[in-house]
């Protein structure tokens, strides 16, 4: 396996904010105007579903369990 590397030299006064954030968003980032923001997104029943099949065999004190426990909860 060949593998390259490339150094690139950007002035980012080149660029406006708006449009670092359309760049940073078409590539599946979130970018928010306060610093630490989370969007609150709730789990699905289906993704909720799936972990819960993915660590219903955990043993009780992992964090696999822990998981499960919370989830299964809800």
């Amino acid at each position: 396996m060949v593998y390259l590397t490339v150094d690139v030299d950007v002035d980012m006064n080149e660029f406006c904010d708006d449009e670092l954030i359309s760049e940073l968003e078409r590539r599946g980032w979130f970018v928010g105007s306060e610093k630490g923001w989370e969007p609150n997104e709730e789990l699905t029943e289906d993704e909720i579903t799936a972990i819960l099949d993915k660590f219903q065999m955990s043993l009780p004190g992992t964090t696999g369990y822990q998981i499960y426990e919370k989830l299964r909860k809800q």
